[in-house]
């Protein structure tokens, strides 16, 4: 039983979670600051995370059945959908475990609209709409925008109301910074689906720019808005001169786009790992496994968001302070 759990898990690309995780901490701790209730934050975290892994999963579900219809599947889809072409699970298990997440994520939603009123059914109801419509937003090129309203405004706004039962302006503008590193993670992954997303005629960010090598453009626009709008906000004053202190994440984001030009001239090239590139769990096995050129650039890019909201929630408790 725990070995199947686990396999749900692995394939729901729960590698993946500390997006949710790193981006709640940042809202959380921000609630805090603010009078928030712990409890109810901790129960949207896992509500979050749960809706998250349905959205990775169902990803995989609309893809291979796609794949299937046009008879277009390959070896180029086997980064995501090795565990169902090699007979290891069914389309229709893969739905149901889609369904549990959704279940879960739903019962938690239940609660908190019972203790802290109508407005979560909002955010649930959004954040529920745009997970399971995720793969359909995805093929129109705007996947990236679902990913933005959903862990940006829908998940700060929603956790900032769970916990203060409040909004304000700062709330949204946090959530507008920080997921677009979060972007950048979901923009790495397309960028490594390339060839797969082409063969099933997937219209991401990335094909739009039509190469892979103009898509690396791309890097610079999402991490440069993030930057932009945090360094507006602080030479403005609207934030405190703290929050200044994310600007170091700059060179890792340099060191992602180089990884990326790699790989897009060597698919099979997997980068020398050095002491920044830190956490890489599982590194030895991965590369036995013959994965560690895919799974490389994906570890940079959540490291970068989790860097960034680490360097967020610091600079939130020093502005507190100071």
């Amino acid at each position: 039983m725990i070995k199947r759990i686990l396999f749900w898990l692995e394939n729901s690309r729960l590698f993946t979670v500390p997006m949710s995780i790193f981006s709640w901490m940042v809202i959380f701790t921000y609630s805090l600051y603010h009078g928030g209730n712990v409890f109810n934050g901790i129960l949207a975290l896992i509500g979050i995370c749960f809706g998250q892994l349905a959205t990775n999963l169902f990803d995989d579900y609309v893809d291979y059945k796609e794949l299937l219809k046009k008879g277009t599947l390959n070896k180029q889809t086997e980064s995501k959908c090795r565990y169902i072409t090699n007979g290891q699970a069914t389309l229709n298990q893969v739905l149901l475990v889609v369904c549990t997440y959704c279940l879960i994520a739903s019962l938690i939603g239940f609660y908190l609209f019972m203790q802290t009123g109508f407005p979560v059914i909002i955010f649930a109801v959004l954040g529920g709409i745009f997970v399971l419509t995720y793969a359909k937003w995805s093929s129109w090129g705007l996947g990236e925008f679902a990913v933005g309203v959903v862990f940006g405004p829908i998940l700060f706004c929603g956790v900032y109301w769970v916990m203060t039962q409040t909004l304000n302006e700062e709330v949204f503008l946090l959530s507008i910074i920080v997921v677009m590193f979060t972007i950048g993670l979901l923009y790495t992954n397309a960028m490594l689906d390339f060839d797969g997303d082409m063969a099933s005629d997937k219209n991401t960010l990335c094909i739009q720019f039509g190469t892979k090598e103009k898509a690396v453009a791309g890097f610079g626009i999402i991490y440069g808005i993030g930057y932009a709008i945090l360094i507006y906000n602080v030479v403005s004053g609207y934030f405190p001169q703290t929050y200044i202190l994310p600007l170091v994440t700059i060179p890792l984001v340099m060191d992602l786009i180089k990884s990326i030009t790699m790989y897009n001239k060597n698919k099979n090239s997997v980068p020398e790992k050095k002491f920044w590139h830190f956490p890489f769990e599982n590194w030895d096995e991965i590369k036995k496994q013959g994965i560690g050129n895919f799974r490389f650039r994906m570890y940079q890019a959540r490291n970068i968001q989790m860097y960034f909201c680490v360097l967020i929630c610091i600079s939130i408790i020093l502005g507190a302070n100071f």
